[in-house]
């Protein structure tokens, strides 16, 4: 192979890997989500469940959505401070900012089948 011909594939592959670094050669970060949903069980000590723990992400928010009966109570807390910082009644859908610590979530009192889950 002569030096021109390896020169040029050299220049090319450079290119390449130069277009890979700049055009995204990172993969997406992936959302972190945890729910759970109440169970069909009507005893009051079982219309409860709590989800696992999420961090906030890069934006320094969280996601929140349920589906639940109108009057169902749910609440979202840091688990660091234990300050709820969302909390409601019903089937519910919304984002919270301002968050840098980590999550979780629990419905209080729900109907059989209500669930929640929490994203970031």
């Amino acid at each position: 192979m002569n030096v021109l011909k390896k020169s040029l594939m050299v220049m090319a592959a450079s290119a390449v890997a130069a277009t890979a670094l700049v055009g995204g050669g990172a993969s997406p970060a992936f959302a972190a989500g945890t729910s759970c949903t109440a169970p069909y069980w009507y005893k009051p000590w079982y219309r409860t469940c709590t989800t696992g723990t999420i961090s906030a992400n890069s934006k320094h928010e969280i996601s929140i959505s349920t589906s639940a009966c109108k009057g169902s109570p749910w609440k979202v807390w840091d688990t660091g401070t234990g300050v709820t910082i969302a909390s409601g009644t019903g089937t519910d859908s919304r984002k919270v900012g301002g968050l840098y610590g980590t999550y979780k979530a629990k419905l209080t009192d729900a109907c059989w089948r209500d669930s929640i889950y929490i994203s970031s």
